[in-house]
């Protein structure tokens, strides 16, 4: 019922060939490729690292988009730093530790402007993992727009900085408004929060129950299991 890919917990049941997935903050474009291996999909990439878009996985129903999605179109000043292609962190121009020789600007779109840019007018799943730019695209998106998605899987990034807990907590606020019902898988933060629009997905008071009691506890014991294992066999 429920399906994890790198962190993202996602409603699985939901996507078929016939679906279109945003992967926002693609990075090496795994979560795309794994899903579209999966369901078939439509997957349309954006990532912002110019490195990450030249050595992304390539394949069929995968779009990839040299942008950053933020708050405002236009360009987006930015650096990157990390160990590999499939791990790293972006801090934007203003930000502490940045020198000024650091900086390099890509192309910005608002969440809107991207539909536009894909020319797609509702999608199935929206993944977002763009390194702490989803407070302000969520201060510029509007409930039209969070609407044309039937589910979300977010990485919010206070697990980094905590301080950020309040803004996560007023999103999750504004989605329940809106309809969503939330799944929070992470123990800690909100490193994984599913959002799912349970009318459009069909899905009943005794599924959503079940999803953020049993599947979500079950899978937490699995995980520690197997940071156990790993420990032992050290």
């Amino acid at each position: 019922m429920l399906a994890e890919i790198q962190g993202h917990t996602f409603y699985l049941p939901a996507l078929s060939t016939a679906s279109v997935v945003f992967d926002l903050g693609a990075a090496g474009a795994g979560f795309a490729q794994e899903i579209n291996r999966r369901t078939g999909c439509i997957c349309h990439c954006a990532e912002a690292s110019p490195v990450l878009i030249e050595t992304m996985a390539r394949g069929r129903g995968i779009h990839h988009h040299h942008v950053a999605i933020c708050g405002k179109d236009g360009p987006f000043k930015m650096t990157v730093g990390g160990r590999d292609k499939e791990r790293y962190w972006v801090k934007w121009e203003g930000a502490s530790g940045i020198s000024e020789k650091d900086i390099m600007e890509v192309p910005g779109l608002t969440l809107e402007s991207f539909y536009k840019y894909c020319t797609v007018d509702q999608v199935d799943l929206i993944k977002v993992d763009i390194e702490g730019a989803e407070f302000s695209m969520f201060d510029s998106v509007s409930d039209e727009t969070i609407c044309r998605a039937a589910q979300w899987t977010i990485e919010f990034h206070d697990f980094i900085d905590p301080s950020l807990t309040p803004k996560v907590l007023a999103i999750i606020q504004r989605m329940r408004q809106l309809g969503y019902a939330d799944i929070i898988m992470t123990r800690h933060a909100h490193g994984d929060v599913l959002f799912l629009d349970t009318s459009r997905l069909k899905i009943n008071s005794s599924q959503l129950f079940y999803m953020r009691s049993a599947l979500k506890y079950s899978r937490g014991v699995r995980r520690m299991l197997s940071r156990l294992l790993d420990r032992l066999h050290r």
